[in-house]
């Protein structure tokens, strides 16, 4: 922001305290602007010229500020991102990221980005969740394939047993039951 003049009215206001002042007066009058400003700042009262000359300054920068504020929150982000422990917090901390930039620039657009970003890392968590139920299940359908085979490999032993001990001519029939009788239970 570049420097006013010192016998200015807001020559004393911080940056902070001109956003706030400037944001303020969007949705105010002059005077009422001016009279909160001298209340909450505690300025000299300026003329309405002097102003509408402030406004007009501000209005020039503000572009820039936006800008400047956008990058403080994309900082911010990126360092929410790799600070997290968890996707939870992340999203939570983007939705009020979002939700203090809407408020301060009173423009949803600069805040969208935000909520884009939010609704992503949802989006992103929930597959997760849904591959990590999936690959549960593909799991699970695999033990159940293995159980079967092993199962199946079991009886076919059995059945290659008792196939084997009925063939077998040097058994008498007691001993051919019997062998059954160990092979089946």
């Amino acid at each position: 922001m570049s420097k006013l003049r010192t016998d200015s009215w807001a020559a004393n206001l911080t940056e902070e305290q001109a956003w706030a002042l400037y944001y303020k007066a969007r949705g105010l009058r002059w005077n009422e602007a001016a009279d909160w400003a001298v209340k909450e700042f505690g300025v000299d009262a300026p003329s309405r010229t002097a102003f509408y000359a402030w406004l007009g300054r501000m209005r020039k920068e503000e572009s820039a500020h936006r800008l400047e504020q956008a990058a403080t929150a994309a900082a911010e982000a990126a360092a929410l991102s790799k600070a997290q422990a968890k996707d939870e917090a992340f999203i939570g901390a983007c939705k009020a990221m979002a939700a203090e930039l809407a408020l301060r620039t009173g423009s949803a657009k600069e805040a969208l980005r935000f909520v884009q970003m939010a609704g992503a890392l949802s989006d992103r968590k929930q597959k997760a969740e849904e591959l990590s139920l999936k690959a549960r299940a593909q799991s699970t359908k695999d033990e159940q394939l293995k159980l079967a085979r092993e199962k199946f490999m079991a009886a076919e032993r059995r059945e290659n047993a008792a196939k084997s001990a009925l063939g077998d001519t040097k058994l008498t029939d007691a001993d051919k039951i019997a062998k059954m009788k160990e092979i089946f239970g």
